[in-house]
């Protein structure tokens, strides 16, 4: 399979899109101080190939990381850039339960049995780090609570908490200068649990922090392509039609998506079906 291609969004963000086995989306943040880099690959390899593209188009080198969130994909090439990294607290704690474990298949598939891993996850690790692995997870040097500013010079970027269903500890990076927001993994569904979920006490909340933003641009972790505020409040308004049709007609899926189809005069489509399995599946 082709690797993917560093792509120029706007006057500031250069974009890696996601690709299998599961490496998520980065960004590079170019001012003209300095480079910051959004996520921090899913391996060494991952890592690698972005540095080099943005080489290959006379980008400096990042000097520093915003992850997302604690999830694998999105920290393992963190050690093979090797420059300090920002995070919120909940991931630097997350980071280091991670860091203490070994990772062999062996113990990932251990790990999978004692319900502290998914078979998901264990999975797409086998793929993209072949054994013998050698998993490098340093922890964050700069840690965030709630927000926090950083002037790359000519543009900045805020990072923000918002929490969600996918995890606790997720931050979104808005770019303010080009009106673009990037996601991370926020909008998805819980993964790291029996079933995979929504839940309208996290999901209603977040989709307001979302849509407060001035963004017209966003970028998601496993979306291969940009989305536009059109699309994204489409899938706000899907969202939250689920949620508010469970919380009147119950948990009968059928009767959902029949008051659906009466609600917006459309069939319910692939993305709406998810989100009234995903939210009942939390209740």
């Amino acid at each position: 399979m082709p690797e993917p291609i560093l792509q120029k969004l706007t006057n500031h963000i250069y974009w890696m899109p996601p690709a299998p086995p599961d490496r998520p989306s980065l960004c590079a943040v170019v001012g003209e101080r300095f480079t910051l880099m959004l996520d921090a690959a899913s391996s060494d390899a991952h890592a690698r190939l972005f540095l080099d593209q943005l080489a290959q188009n006379g980008i400096a080198s990042p000097r520093l990381i915003a992850l997302t969130h604690w999830h694998w994909d999105h920290v393992f090439g963190a050690a093979e850039i090797g420059v300090p990294i920002i995070a919120h607290r909940l991931t630097a704690q997350e980071l280091a339960i991670q860091a203490a474990y070994e990772w062999t298949d062996s113990t990932l598939d251990q790990r999978v049995l004692d319900g502290l891993e998914i078979a998901f996850c264990a999975d797409n690790i086998k793929l993209e780090l072949p054994e013998p692995r050698n998993v490098r997870i340093p922890l964050p040097n700069i840690l965030l609570d709630d927000t926090l500013d950083i002037d790359l010079g000519g543009v900045t970027c805020h990072l923000r908490h918002v929490g969600g269903d996918h995890a606790a500890d997720s931050v979104v990076a808005y770019i303010p200068e080009d009106r673009l927001l990037f996601l991370g993994d926020s909008l998805y569904d819980a993964v790291y649990t029996p079933v995979r979920h929504y839940t309208t006490a996290r999901l209603f909340p977040l989709l307001n922090k979302l849509l407060a933003f001035e963004a017209q641009l966003y970028i998601e972790g496993h979306t291969d392509k940009m989305l536009t505020r059109a699309e994204i409040e489409a899938i706000a308004a899907k969202m939250r039609l689920a949620g508010d049709l469970i919380a009147e007609l119950g948990t009968d899926e059928a009767a959902i998506l029949a008051a659906a189809r009466l609600r917006t005069g459309a069939e319910p489509d692939e993305d709406m079906t998810y989100f009234v399995k995903g939210l009942i599946a939390g209740i």
